[in-house]
C-alpha cells in the first residue's frame, strides 16, 4: 500500500489543519441527479483546458471512476493560503469529471473513492439512458407526425382537413426540436450524439424523397418547406439560450432570461396592438367601420384577427433563397422598333472572334389557336414547337401579323426579349364598323320609339303636329306640346366617349397584403385621388369578399358570373367588350390562357392584342417536368427572372405599348400578376417598384383622365404559415383586395357612379358585382348624356358595385357567398 503512495509534503508547506473527510450523506457534494451535470458555469469551463467538452465530462467521469482515481499528498498544493489539493494536470481525468461538481469537492479523497463514485453514478446512468431512449422515441414520433402530414387528396379534401394536417406537422417539428435539445443537455460521448444527429438528418431526406410533390394530392414539397421555416429557426433560438447558459454565471443567465423574455412580450404586445389597429386602414385615412350603418349592422370579420405576420420583416421568411432581384444579361444590345426593324449588337469579344452568328426567335400568336393546344402541360410545348429561330446578320424587317415578341439571342444565356405593340388598320376597321352598326341600330330604335309614341297620341285623340302647321294648330299649341313632351328631349351637349377599363388582377393578394408588400403602389394609388380638386376618384371595398378557395371559382365569378364550370361555357366579359366596339388586350405573367383553363372554352379571339408565348419558355417555365416548383417557376418562393429582368417587366411593358398605340379609341385591357401566389408572401415585394411606376406614368401621359382602373385580387393567400396556422390568415384568405379609380369625365356626366361607389365601400361585395359593373360598362346601358339622361330610375345600375340601393347589412346567404367560406357575419 506504501507503495502507491507519493513522497510526503514537508510539514512546513502543509496547512495547519488537514482537509476534513467529507461525509457520504453531505448533499452539497454529490449531485442529486444528472440534470445538474451540464449546467455549466463560466468559473467551471475556466478550469479545464478541455473546457469545449466539459458537458460530457459525466459520462467520461463514469468511466474513469471504475478505475479508483485517488488523491496523494503529492497533490495537495502547499502554495495555497487556505490549503487544497492541486488540481490534477491530467487534461484525459480533469475532462471526465461531473462538471457540477465545485473544486473544492473534485480534491476530496472521499469525491475520488472508488465506492462512492460507483454508489453516485447509478442514478445517473439510469437517468441518461431514460433520456437516450426519450431522445430515440421523439424521433419516431416526429417521423410519424410527419408522415401523417402528407396525407393528401383532391382540394376538397385538403381544405377540409387542412386544420389536421397543420396540427400533425407542427407536432413533428415539436418532436425534432424536444430530440435535438435532450441531445444537446444529455451527458453522452460526440461520436454517439452525431450518430444521432446523422439518423435525423438520413430521416429528413427520406422524407423528402418519400413525398416531393407540389400538388394537392402529394404535398412533400411544400410539408418540408413549411417544416423548415419553422423548425430552423426555433431550434436556433432555444441552442443560443442553452450557450448563453453554459458561458453565463447563474445569476447573469437569469437576469437576462427574465428581461428577454419580459421586454419581448411587452414589445411584442404593443406591436401587435399596432398592427391590430391598422389591419382595416385604407388609403387617405379611409377604414374599416365598425358597427351600423343607415341604421343597418355591418358584418364583422370573424375570428381572432391578430396579425402576427405583420411582426416578420419583409424578406425574411424567404431571405435564405437570395435575393429577389435579377441578375442583369450583358454582352447584347438588341432594338425592335415600332417600324419593325429588328437591330443585334453582341458585345462579348469571345462570341465576337469566333465564327458564330446571333439569333433571333419569333414567338407565334396565340390568339387564333384551339382549347386543345391551350391545356396546361401542352400549352408550353406547343409554344416551344412553333417558335421560327432565324440567323442575324444584319438589321432586318420583322413584322409578321400578330407576332408581338422576339428573343434576340448572342452567345448561350446571352439574350433579351423585345416587345412590340403597333396600331393594327383591321383592329380599326373592325372598331369603326361595329360603331357604325350601332349607330344604325340606335337610330332604327329611335324612329321606332317616335313612331310608337306618334301611335299613342292618335290613340288617345291627339292630332300629330306638323312642320307648316298646316293643320291649323297654334304657335301656343306647338309649345304646349313640346313643353308636353320635353321630358323626352335628349340634352344637348357633346356626346361622352366611352371610358377605357382596365382591369389589373393579382393573383392571391388580401387587402391588407396589399398595404404589407406593395408599400409604393399603395402611396401611388392613394395619391392618384384628387377628388377634390375634380380629378380621379379612389374607392376601396372593405368587405369584398371571396366565393371560393381559389382561382377557379373566384375568378369565374368575375368573369363568366358563375361558380362552376358550364356546359355550354359561359362566355367570359371580355366578349363583350370586343363586340361593343372596344379595343381587346390580355396580357399575363403566366403560362396560362385563363378561358381555357377555367372555362375549358378557348376565348382568345375576342382579343385584339394578346401577350403570352414569352411567359411558356424555359428557364421560366420548365419544357419538361413539374414548372411549379417551389424554387422555379410561376409558384416560386425565389425571384422569378427571364432574360435578365423579373418576369412581370414584360407584362408591364406590353401594357404601356398597348395605351399608347391607341390614345384615341376606347379599349379593354386586362393585366394578370401571378407574383402573389407562393407561400412566403415576399415574391409580390418584387413588382411594387414597377406597379407603382405603371400607374404614375397612366397618371402623367394623361391616360387616367378617361380610363375606369380595377385593382383587384380573387382572393387572399391560401397557403403558407399564416394562412395555416393562425386566424388572422384565413379572414385575409377571403378578403382580397379591390379598389376602382373613376376618371374625371365619368364623374363629371356620371355623378350617381362616384356615390354608388362611396355607399358601397362598406358594404359586403363580391366578384359577382364586379361582372355585372364590368357587363354595364361593356353592354352601353349607360345613358349617353350622363345622369341628366336617365330616365328609368337608375336601374342601369342595378347590381353593379355602383348600385346605390345595395343593402350594406346584407349577409354572406344574400351575397352568394358560400356557408363554409363566409367570414363576414
Amino acid at each position: 500500500m506504501e507503495r502507491n503512495r507519493s513522497p510526503s509534503t514537508p510539514a512546513s508547506q502543509r496547512p495547519s489543519s488537514p482537509p476534513q473527510p467529507i461525509s457520504n450523506n453531505s448533499p452539497s457534494v454529490i449531485p442529486s441527479s444528472a440534470s445538474t451535470a451540464y449546467n455549466i458555469h463560466h468559473s467551471d469551463l475556466e478550469s479545464s483546458p478541455n473546457s469545449s467538452t466539459s458537458w460530457r465530462r459525466g459520462a467520461q467521469h463514469k468511466r474513469d471512476s471504475s478505475q479508483g482515481t485517488n488523491m496523494h499528498d503529492s497533490d495537495y498544493d502547499d502554495d495555497n493560503e487556505t490549503g487544497s489539493y492541486k488540481k490534477n494536470n491530467n487534461l484525459a481525468s480533469n475532462s471526465l469529471l461531473p462538471t457540477s461538481v465545485s473544486e473544492d469537492s473534485r480534491s476530496s479523497p472521499i469525491f475520488n473513492s472508488r465506492n462512492n463514485n460507483s454508489n453516485n453514478n447509478a442514478p445517473a446512468r439510469t437517468v441518461v439512458s431514460i433520456r437516450i431512449l426519450g431522445i430515440l422515441i421523439l424521433i419516431s414520433l416526429f417521423s410519424w407526425f410527419y408522415l401523417e402530414a402528407l396525407a393528401g387528396g383532391d382540394i376538397e379534401w385538403v381544405k377540409d382537413h387542412l386544420s389536421m394536417l397543420g396540427v400533425n406537422l407542427v407536432l413533428s417539428v415539436l418532436c425534432l426540436t424536444v430530440a435535438v435539445t435532450l441531445i444537446a443537455l444529455t451527458p453522452m460521448s460526440t461520436l454517439f450524439a452525431g450518430c444521432l444527429f446523422a439518423g435525423m438528418a438520413v430521416i429528413l431526406v427520406a422524407l423528402k424523397k418519400w413525398d416531393d410533390g407540389e400538388s394537392f394530392e402529394t404535398h412533400g414539397a411544400y410539408n418540408m418547406l413549411v417544416f423548415l421555416v419553422i423548425a430552423i429557426p426555433l431550434n436556433g433560438l432555444i441552442q443560443s439560450i442553452l450557450l448563453c447558459q453554459r458561458k453565463m454565471s447563474t445569476a447573469k443567465f437569469h437576469r437576462l432570461m427574465t428581461f428577454s423574455i419580459v421586454g419581448t412580450a411587452f414589445l411584442t404586445t404593443m406591436m401587435l396592438m399596432y398592427y391590430h389597429s391598422i389591419w382595416g386602414q385604407g388609403a387617405n385615412g379611409a377604414h374599416l367601420a365598425h358597427g351600423s350603418r343607415a341604421g343597418q349592422e355591418l358584418c364583422e370579420w370573424q375570428g381572432v384577427n391578430i396579425p402576427v405576420v405583420d411582426l416578420l420583416p419583409n424578406y425574411i421568411q424567404n431571405f435564405w433563397t437570395g435575393q429577389l432581384s435579377c441578375p442583369a444579361v450583358t454582352g447584347i444590345e438588341a432594338e425592335w422598333t415600332y417600324d419593325g426593324i429588328l437591330t443585334i449588337r453582341c458585345l462579348n469579344k469571345g462570341f465576337k472572334d469566333s465564327d458564330q452568328q446571333p439569333t433571333y426567335d419569333i414567338l407565334p400568336d396565340t390568339r387564333f389557336w384551339s382549347a386543345a393546344d391551350k391545356i396546361m402541360h401542352t400549352y408550353n410545348k406547343k409554344i416551344n414547337e412553333r417558335t421560327i429561330r432565324r440567323t442575324y446578320t444584319e438589321p432586318v424587317h420583322v413584322d409578321v401579323e400578330g407576332v408581338e415578341s422576339i428573343i434576340a439571342n448572342c452567345e448561350q444565356d446571352v439574350s433579351k426579349i423585345l416587345i412590340r405593340v403597333t396600331r393594327h388598320d383591321e383592329v380599326l376597321e373592325r372598331v369603326r364598323a361595329v360603331a357604325k352598326a350601332r349607330q344604325e341600330q340606335e337610330e332604327t330604335t329611335t324612329k321606332a320609339t317616335e313612331e310608337e309614341r306618334r301611335l299613342v297620341d292618335i290613340l288617345h285623340g291627339d292630332s300629330p303636329v306638323t312642320d307648316d302647321n298646316s293643320n291649323g294648330a297654334t304657335d301656343t299649341d306647338t309649345d304646349t306640346d313640346n313643353n308636353s313632351n320635353s321630358d323626352t328631349t335628349k340634352p344637348t351637349g357633346k356626346k361622352p366617349r366611352k371610358p377605357n377599363v382596365m382591369v389589373l388582377f393579382m393573383d392571391a393578394v388580401a387587402r391588407r397584403q396589399f398595404y404589407r408588400k406593395l408599400a409604393k403602389t399603395a402611396t401611388v394609388v392613394a395619391r392618384l385621388d384628387k377628388s377634390a380638386q375634380g380629378g380621379p376618384q379612389l374607392h376601396e371595398f372593405f368587405r369584398y369578399h371571396a366565393v371560393g378557395f381559389n382561382t377557379n371559382a373566384n375568378s369565374r365569378v368575375v368573369y363568366t358570373n358563375t361558380p362552376d364550370r358550364q356546359e355550354p361555357a359561359a362566355p367570359p366579359i371580355w366578349k363583350d367588350f370586343y363586340e361593343a366596339g372596344y379595343i381587346t388586350s390580355r396580357v399575363e405573367d403566366n403560362c396560362e390562357d385563363w378561358s381555357t383553363q377555367y372555362t375549358g372554352r378557348e376565348s382568345s379571339q375576342y382579343f385584339d392584342h394578346e401577350l403570352q408565348a414569352p411567359f411558356c419558355l424555359p428557364p421560366y417555365y420548365a419544357l419538361e417536368g413539374n414548372p411549379f416548383s417551389n424554387f422555379a417557376g410561376p409558384y416560386s418562393i425565389v425571384a422569378r427572372c427571364m432574360h435578365g429582368s423579373n418576369v412581370h417587366t414584360y407584362a408591364i411593358e406590353y401594357m404601356n405599348q398597348f395605351r399608347k398605340a391607341y390614345p384615341d379609341q376606347p379599349w379593354f385591357q386586362m393585366g394578370s400578376f401571378i407574383e402573389g401566389h407562393e407561400g412566403t408572401g415576399e415574391v409580390l415585394l418584387t413588382i411594387d417598384d414597377d406597379l407603382s411606376k405603371f400607374l404614375k406614368g397612366m397618371e402623367e401621359d394623361g391616360s387616367l383622365e378617361n380610363t375606369i382602373v380595377f385593382m383587384m385580387a380573387d382572393h387572399g393567400l391560401h397557403m403558407g404559415i399564416n394562412f395555416m396556422f393562425t386566424p388572422n390568415g384565413r379572414i385575409e384568405h377571403m378578403n382580397p383586395y379591390l379598389s376602382v379609380i373613376l376618371p374625371p369625365l365619368i364623374t363629371k356626366h356620371y355623378p350617381s357612379l362616384a356615390r354608388g361607389l362611396t355607399h358601397n365601400q362598406q358594404s359586403l361585395v363580391t366578384g359577382y358585382e364586379i361582372h355585372a359593373t364590368l357587363k354595364m360598362l361593356a353592354s352601353g346601358q349607360m345613358p349617353e348624356y350622363g345622369d341628366d339622361d336617365d330616365v328609368d330610375g337608375g336601374a342601369w345600375r342595378r347590381g353593379t358595385l355602383f348600385d346605390e340601393e345595395l343593402d350594406p347589412a346584407r349577409t354572406c346567404e344574400q351575397a352568394k357567398v358560400p356557408a363554409e367560406y363566409c367570414h363576414c357575419k
